[in-house]
C-alpha cells in the first residue's frame, strides 16, 4: 500500500469515528475499505483524495469538503498541498471541473488540505506550538476565528495559502460573492489544551476541525474561521 494510501485510510477512519456531523467519507478510487467513491469530469490533471460530506453544526446545512491529503514523511511533500487553492478550487470556481458522486454531481463548499497529523492539530512532522501574537489579549478572536496557539509550521502553510486566496478574490472582484472555502483540517487539541500541556504531550489527538478562510452568509463578507466537523 503506498504511503498517501495508508494516510487516506486513517484519516477516513478518524473522520467517521470522530465525528458526529460526517456522514460518509468517500475516496477518488477504489479502496480498501470498501467506501464510496467521487469523480471529476471537466479540465483535470490530478483530483483530490478524498470528499467528506458532513453537516455543518452551525448552519445545519448539508456540505461537502474536499481534501487533498499528503503524506507528512517528507514536509516538502505537504507543502505542494497548496493545489487545493491554485489548482482544485480554481478549477472548481472557473467551471472547468465539476464533481459527481455515481451520476449526481455535488457542490463542493471547502477545499482543504491534511496529513496524517492533522488529527494532532498540526500538518507537518515534529511541529513546536506557539502563540498567536495577534490575537493576544483579543477573546472576541481568539479560539472562534484565529485560535490563540498555533503549530508553527502550519500556521506558515496555512498564512502561504490564503494570502494568495485573498488576492484572487480582489484581482476578480469577489469580495461580496459566496465561493468555497479554503483551508486546512486540523483538530481541537489548539482549543481544548494549554501550550505546556500540548508540549509535555506531543502526540495527544483529538477532535476533526476545518481552520478556512469563509464567505459569510450573513453578514456577507470573508473571515477566518474554525469549524468542527
Amino acid at each position: 500500500m503506498r504511503p498517501e494510501r495508508e494516510v487516506e485510510i486513517k484519516l477516513w477512519d478518524w473522520l467517521l469515528n470522530r465525528s458526529e456531523s460526517v456522514k460518509e467519507v468517500l475516496f477518488n478510487s477504489k479502496n480498501e475499505v470498501g467506501a464510496r467513491k467521487f469523480n471529476v469530469k471537466g479540465e483535470i490533471n490530478t483530483i483530490p483524495d478524498l470528499v467528506v460530506f458532513f453537516v455543518n453544526h452551525y448552519t445545519g446545512e448539508y456540505e461537502y469538503a474536499a481534501i487533498e491529503v499528503k503524506d507528512a514523511s517528507n514536509s516538502g511533500n505537504v507543502r505542494r498541498g497548496s493545489k487545493a487553492f491554485t489548482e482544485y478550487f480554481k478549477k472548481y470556481v472557473e467551471g472547468k471541473t465539476k464533481y459527481f458522486i455515481e451520476d449526481n454531481e455535488i457542490k463542493i463548499n471547502h477545499f482543504i488540505v491534511a496529513t496524517q497529523y492533522s488529527e494532532e492539530g498540526h500538518l507537518m512532522k515534529n511541529e513546536s506550538v506557539e502563540f498567536n501574537e495577534g490575537v493576544r489579549g483579543n477573546t472576541a478572536i481568539g479560539n472562534y476565528i484565529v485560535p490563540f496557539k498555533e503549530f508553527y509550521k502550519t500556521k506558515e502553510f496555512y498564512r502561504g495559502m490564503i494570502h494568495p486566496f485573498a488576492e484572487y478574490r480582489k484581482k476578480n472582484n469577489l469580495s461580496k460573492t459566496y465561493l468555497p472555502s479554503v483551508g486546512v483540517l486540523i483538530s481541537d487539541v489548539i482549543t481544548n489544551f494549554e501550550k505546556d500541556e500540548i508540549k509535555m504531550q506531543p502526540g495527544t489527538k483529538g477532535m476533526p476541525m476545518i481552520q478556512c478562510v469563509s464567505y459569510n452568509k450573513i453578514k456577507m463578507r470573508w473571515r477566518q474561521c474554525l469549524m468542527k466537523i
